[in-house]
């Protein structure tokens, strides 16, 4: 069985134990993946829970149990049914909006065929797109990616959504720098760091407190000028992942060319196709506080 054929058929059991209509759906996410998804119609609500299969499926493939496939699935959707309808004026208002919306970094080339259809910012080869925290139950978390559609209900332009996200990310989702060994906390702010003189490549990663997209802390305005001034060098800087980035003083980098062939091989060897940032690496320049691709 294949995933498609799993779908299929998850389909159908779904909408018979549950007596509702369930439809597949593939949206278009990250870095061009299109998972299979189940959604459900809920009779007296705005909200249709999806339910993605991925996971399911290979769990699946390890125990040839359908019977504890279609429980985990029911059991899945349970915990995430909503009773009610949910509030949406909200969504209408960009001056609560406002308050919850920020940015990610993507790559660009990998993802040209969404480009196309939601605002974004070029930002080397990357893109920011902007998307809205919402809390759409009490311990219901969410997040929406933002569409042409959204702007032009809101009725404003694109500048207007780069300048407050540029303003409320950083509040939103705080910048977090660490040693690969050493983590700052609230009680050891980055201002105390301090680097070892016998440490031969010092690496550090840079991301949000969330540790979730925080690629994105790449852009917030003077991180990486005040941590270069802390060491008192250039930084290399390595795209993990979308969730982080890896610095590295320029001078003690190890050289730029085996860096870019550790890049390459950890994104199309282990890392997951939905974290891939970028195969380039980056310098910041402390003198001009300039960033460019190596």
């Amino acid at each position: 069985m294949n995933i498609k054929e799993f779908t299929d058929r998850m389909k159908t059991a779904l909408s018979d134990a549950l007596n509702r209509e369930v439809q597949i759906v593939r949206p278009l996410k990250i870095n061009g993946i299109r998972p299979y998804g189940l959604a459900v119609k809920e009779p007296d609500s705005n909200v249709s829970p999806t339910i993605y299969l991925e996971p399911f499926f290979e769990r699946f493939l390890e125990t040839d149990d359908w019977e504890q496939a279609v429980k985990d699935v029911l059991a899945f959707y349970q915990n995430a049914a909503f009773a009610d309808s949910v509030d949406m004026e909200w969504f209408r208002d960009f001056g609560r909006i406002q308050k919850k919306l920020y940015y990610r970094l993507i790559n660009y080339e990998a993802n040209r065929e969404l480009l196309a259809k939601i605002p974004h910012t070029r930002f080397l080869d990357l893109a920011k797109v902007y998307y809205v925290d919402c809390r759409i139950a009490e311990d219901k978390q969410g997040s929406f990616l933002v569409h042409y559609k959204h702007i032009r209900l809101w009725g404003i332009d694109e500048n207007k959504l780069r300048e407050t996200a540029e303003e409320s990310t950083p509040g939103l989702y705080p910048v977090h720098i660490k040693k690969m060994s050493t983590a700052f906390t609230p009680d050891t702010p980055p201002e105390t760091l301090e680097v070892p003189k016998d440490f031969f490549i010092p690496m550090y990663t840079l991301s949000n407190a969330e540790a979730d997209n925080g690629a994105a802390a790449l852009c917030y305005k003077g991180v990486l000028d005040d941590f270069a001034r802390k060491i008192e060098d250039d930084l290399v800087i390595l795209p993990s992942s979308v969730h982080e980035t890896v610095l590295l003083p320029m001078h003690k980098d190890g050289g730029i060319d085996r860096l870019k062939g550790i890049v390459y091989d950890i994104n199309h060897t282990i890392l997951e196709r939905s974290e891939f940032l970028s195969d380039n690496i980056y310098i910041f320049n402390r003198e001009t506080k300039q960033l460019a691709i190596a």
